[in-house]
């Protein structure tokens, strides 16, 4: 029997993590990692507005002690409601409502009570909350109908109606005659509009009161001149310009969240203009789009990972934000340990063996270990658990008055510096969680050889295990890009068609069909909904400040356009939104897919450059594939199995081992006679007696 050839290993194993792109477009784990990502937003969301309906707003009229109380208890009541209002900030900024506006007030910036009084009334007339919705100007409770002035001011409205605006957004109240009729008008961000009704005259005296010279003014006058011009100067740097509290972090459904600008209208704008985009290169633009934009996408499921367990050690977290975010956390390793855990058992097999298992079996294999692959990363939280309990023990006792408390302190803070140490050797290898979960996967082990096989490749091989993340994240980026940018361009390209229909399309608003209102209500995420509109007539650009400061560009429909869409145009819809809804989910799947592919094929890496082990090695089940002639064929009864030749020994000669041929079957028995019917015996007579002839004799 011929010797089998041993897989050929290649050179440059690191080359492997280009198959990542062909491993992770797959519809299986398309599929596997379009539900994962919905089943965790889903969870998220109801954790969250559990929790954040739980907190009421802490506000200065709720603590207030009264008018009787001393300044003492005022400043200690204000302390209070600095620590409460800090703690909800953080929940706020993690599970608030995304829709919800929330400013930065006097009591978020106000180092004491004494300061926080003047800006608090400052603040009550400097910043009255201005909206504009359509024909409706709402000024803290007044409202007023509007029109705006010109052809300008039409173009302008979506732009300031994306902005948080106060009083102070007002430049101009005015007052006139035109002819015999009464001319009000008000400027906002040099928008101008006309007034049709309202209360005029208490709108103008909010304006007036408003002024920043009032303000200087009361500041001078002011007893303690020093405090209060440090306080205008506060104010002014602070509370002068809105700024929104970010908000839902944790809240924000995939099909919404911030993942930068959309991928075609990027190369479409850099074919219009290559002398921008070859500046914006030259600047390092490009490069800053690449890691701050699509870098994190590639990075998404363990940034996640990471998110609640770096607000975790927020000091601004109480217990109940901390008990959040562990909920959190422990949704977010459930369901990645099981949907993860399908992807990395698929791309494990393919990797290996360039074979395909079914959707079914990989899911009965990653449900099998679901334990085990919450258990591996679970384990090192216990742990840091532990020693944050004997930390907080420490704590207690280091409490005590007088000298005991601070001698033990002093003599056994070498114990502190040690449990630090020990929880951010800990807390570090965390980043090989995609290891942990792509070990069981492809060994079938239990967590605890997932544990350590994963810190074992982390902590003895970093710089091999930041090489290969190095180069899966940039390749991922660009992968994510192409799938975003064809997947993006199929959509444009069908409304484009659909939209060259001659006739629909019509100037005045009131009966234009051309199908850009159908995307109305597209999603946000990787700029669609700006790229589906933007071809609209009806549309304007603007831009949007996002909770984190970034200003992003955007496009909407004018106020006329949106006040002439119909009942039946806004069904439409959401109706054509149902299926871009899960085709986008499974856009935003691919990154997911990448994700624990390339994790698989590092995790496959890193064990051949640690432990040596050849590439093509994994665990495997009888009924992992898909076809049933692949498997290993029964034995035959009575027959003995072939047992392969042992491999041989670097630098020796193997011997061809010749099985003994099987000993001769044994000569078969010889076929017994057929069985002959025996003649029938003679009757039974009696013996003649003596003197008497013998009877005659038959014949026969």
């Amino acid at each position: 029997m011929a010797q089998e050839q041993a897989p050929v290993q290649t050179r440059t194993p690191w080359t492997k993590i280009f198959s990542a792109f062909k491993v992770a477009l797959d519809v299986k784990k398309l599929l596997l990692a379009a539900a994962g990502i919905l089943v965790m937003a889903l969870g998220w969301w109801l954790i969250s507005a559990t929790f954040y309906a739980l907190r009421p707003y802490p506000e200065w009229k709720r603590v207030d002690p009264g008018k009787d109380a001393t300044v003492e208890q005022k400043k200690a009541q204000f302390r209070t409601l600095k620590y409460r209002r800090a703690s909800w900030n953080l929940l706020h900024e993690l599970a608030g409502d995304p829709d919800e506006r929330k400013f930065v007030d006097a009591v978020d910036v106000a180092p004491d009570f004494e300061t926080f009084e003047l800006l608090s009334r400052w603040e009550e007339a400097y910043r009255i909350p201005v909206i504009l919705k359509d024909k409706t100007l709402e000024v803290g409770t007044l409202r007023y109908t509007v029109t705006p002035l010109g052809e300008q001011a039409t173009l302008d409205l979506p732009a300031i109606q994306q902005k948080p605006m106060t009083i102070q957004s007002v430049t101009r109240v005015t007052e006139g005659k035109d002819g015999d009729k009464t001319v009000r008008t008000i400027e906002i961000n040099h928008v101008k509009l006309n007034i049709v009704d309202g209360d005029f005259k208490t709108l103008n005296e909010m304006y007036e009161k408003s002024r920043p010279h009032l303000i200087d003014a009361e500041a001078r006058a002011h007893a303690n001149q020093k405090a209060a011009m440090t306080a205008l100067d506060l104010f002014k740097k602070e509370l002068v310009v809105p700024r929104i509290k970010p908000t839902g972090k944790l809240r924000t459904m995939p099909w919404f969240e911030e993942r930068g600008r959309n991928p075609y209208l990027l190369v479409t704008e850099a074919i219009e203009s290559p002398r921008d985009f070859a500046s914006n290169v030259a600047r390092g633009n490009f490069l800053t789009w690449l890691f701050t934009d699509q870098a994190p996408v590639v990075l998404e499921p363990l940034f996640k990972f990471f998110l609640p367990l770096v607000y975790f050690f927020d000091q601004r977290a109480g217990w109940l934000d901390r008990l959040y975010l562990l909920l959190i956390l422990m949704w977010t390793l459930a369901v990645w340990g099981f949907f993860g855990g399908a992807i990395s058992r698929i791309a494990a097999v393919q990797v290996a063996r360039n074979e395909r298992i079914s959707l079914v079996d990989s899911v009965k294999f990653a449900w099998e270990r679901i334990l085990s692959y919450i258990a591996a990363p679970a384990f090192p939280l216990i742990l840091v658990g532990i020693f944050l309990l004997i930390l907080i023990l420490f704590g207690w006792i280091a409490w005590i008055p007088y000298f005991i408390g601070d001698l033990f302190a002093g003599l056994f803070w070498p114990v502190v510096i040690l449990f630090g140490f020990i929880m951010t050797i800990v807390l570090l290898g965390l980043v090989g969680w995609p290891l942990m979960v792509a070990t069981i996967s492809v060994e079938g082990n239990d967590s605890f050889d997932a544990l350590s096989r994963s810190y074992s490749y982390v902590y003895q091989a970093p710089w091999q295990y930041l090489w290969y993340n190095f180069l899966a994240i940039v390749y991922g980026a660009v992968l994510v890009f192409f799938v975003v940018f064809v997947a993006s361009m199929m959509i444009f390209l069908g409304k484009w068609g659909v939209a060259s229909a001659p006739g629909p399309a019509k100037a005045d608003p009131r009966v234009d069909r051309e199908p850009s209102y159908l995307f109305y209500t597209a999603p946000t995420s990787f700029g669609l909904r700006d790229l589906m509109i933007s071809g609209s007539p009806h549309a304007v650009k603007t831009h949007e400040t996002l909770p984190s400061g970034r200003v992003v560009p955007r496009y909407q429909f004018t106020p006329e356009y949106q006040q002439a869409m119909t009942a039946w145009d806004v069904t439409g819809a959401w109706l054509v939104n149902l299926w871009i809804y899960p085709l986008f989910l499974l856009v935003i799947g691919f990154g997911y897919s990448f994700f624990w592919s390339a994790s698989t094929i590092i995790y496959f890496l890193m064990r051949h450059y640690v432990d040596d082990t050849d590439l093509d090695e994994v665990h495997m089940e009888d009924d992992d594939l898909d076809d049933p002639f692949l498997k290993a064929p029964p034995t035959a009864p009575g027959t003995v199995p072939m047992t392969p030749a042992p491999a041989s020994k670097p630098g020796t000669v193997s011997l061809s081992v010749v099985d003994a041929p099987p000993a001769p079957p044994a000569p078969p028995a010889p076929p017994a006679p057929p069985l002959l019917t025996p003649p029938p015996e003679p009757p039974l007579t009696p013996p003649p007696s003596p003197g008497e002839n013998p009877p005659p004799s038959s014949p026969l």
